[in-house]
């Protein structure tokens, strides 16, 4: 009977670029990133790890679509406190104000205000340490 570890040890390996790639540092991606205001339709749920996160389709002025990862910083959760939750739902219209990631291409966004256009539900995010102009 051959030992599970090797194999386990070689998934693990395969795993860890995915991982770290999917947590960064806010201000390594978002600072020196332009500020805007953009017009898009949620194309995905929320998700929670390591970031809140959601998928949008910005549309251009000719009409264009393009799909965005769209990130926030949620309030600091204490032990016992409930999950915020959201029902944006794929189609909902919105409108986010946020910074836009400094390396060109990226297609990501630190959003700081998300407002449904049907219903005029806000979901604000931190903007780091000092950084809220709320």
């Amino acid at each position: 009977m051959r030992s599970r570890a090797p194999a386990m040890l070689a998934c693990g390996l395969l795993t860890l670029p995915a991982v770290a790639l999917a947590h960064h540092s806010w201000r390594a991606v978002y600072d020196g990133g332009e500020e805007v205001t953009i017009d898009a339709m949620i194309s995905s749920s929320i998700y929670r790890n390591p970031h809140r996160t959601v998928r949008a389709m910005l549309v251009y002025d000719g009409g264009e679509l393009e799909e965005w990862t769209i990130e926030w910083r949620g309030g600091r959760r204490r032990v016992g406190d409930d999950e915020e939750t959201y029902d944006l739902e794929p189609g909902d219209p919105v409108v986010i104000e946020g910074r836009i990631a400094r390396f060109p291409g990226s297609k990501k966004l630190q959003m700081y205000k998300l407002t449904r256009v049907s219903d005029g539900l806000t979901i604000t995010g931190r903007r780091g340490r000092n950084r809220n102009r709320n």
